[in-house]
């Protein structure tokens, strides 16, 4: 499980490093593809920012969950821990992000992204708790 955390921990990191200004632009989901007068309105140093923010803070997350689970050997309680982090961990993004994106989008698309991250917290609770109950359910 420690090897797992760190790697986890370690991708993570590497993609909050990453994102800065400038790449934010062609890394960040649907940005690159925007005219460039919805560009205009969208503060990437602050997205980026915000994504920087979140990713260390998974990261520091999947770091303590390391250092626990090499004290304590309950695995499913660890990978259950590993999915909430990393699911719930991305949900700030879904609504932080509004705030340097004044864009105005359509009710599908509002849809679609209250859909998925309804999607990603029900979801990631629903894999952890039955990886926490007994992984055996979801691995075989």
């Amino acid at each position: 499980m420690l090897k797992i955390s760190l790697i986890c921990a370690g991708i993570m990191a590497f993609w909050a490093s990453v994102i800065n200004e400038e790449s934010a632009q062609s890394i960040l989901s649907g940005y690159n593809t925007m005219s460039e007068e919805k560009k205009k309105n969208v503060d990437f140093k602050g997205i980026a920012k915000l994504y920087r923010t979140v990713f260390f803070s998974i990261t520091a997350a999947m770091l303590i969950i390391s250092v626990l689970s090499y004290f304590f050997t309950n695995e499913n309680l660890w990978i259950a821990l590993l999915i909430l982090v990393f699911s719930w961990g991305l949900l700030p993004l879904f609504f932080l992000t509004k705030k340097y994106d004044t864009n105005s989008y359509s009710k599908l698309q509002l849809i679609l992204n209250y859909s998925v991250m309804i999607l990603m917290f029900v979801g990631g609770f629903v894999i952890a708790l039955l990886f926490f109950i007994d992984s055996e359910i979801l691995i075989g």
